[in-house]
């Protein structure tokens, strides 16, 4: 089971996940997200894990994706928090920060 409560103030939209994110649940979240990602297109979307028990692998693939397209992943616990931290290390492996020198 999945509880998903979508919480808005002035400044941010927080996606609180509850439960096991597998199987159907993860379509559940992924079609709450895209409701959301319009009112939050400025990187102020936040998608809270604190109390997610299990993520299968298209529950990691959504949340690479949310990450990819700016939503701020929070964590609390070992299991949750090795796994944003993989999906932060995993996409910037993928997308390296270019530097920009001086050409002066």
């Amino acid at each position: 089971m999945l509880r998903i409560t979508i919480e808005k103030d002035s400044r941010t939209t927080t996606l609180r996940v509850e439960g096991r994110l597998m199987g159907a649940w993860v379509g559940e979240l992924g079609r709450a997200w895209r409701a959301v990602v319009p009112e939050q297109s400025d990187g102020r979307l936040i998608v809270d894990l604190t109390d997610v028990t299990f993520v299968g692998e298209e529950g990691k693939k959504l949340l690479e994706t949310m990450y990819a397209e700016g939503a701020k992943l929070k964590a609390s616990g070992c299991v949750t928090r090795k796994l944003v931290e993989e999906i932060g290390l995993s996409f910037n492996r993928r997308h390296p920060k270019q530097v920009v020198t001086n050409p002066q």
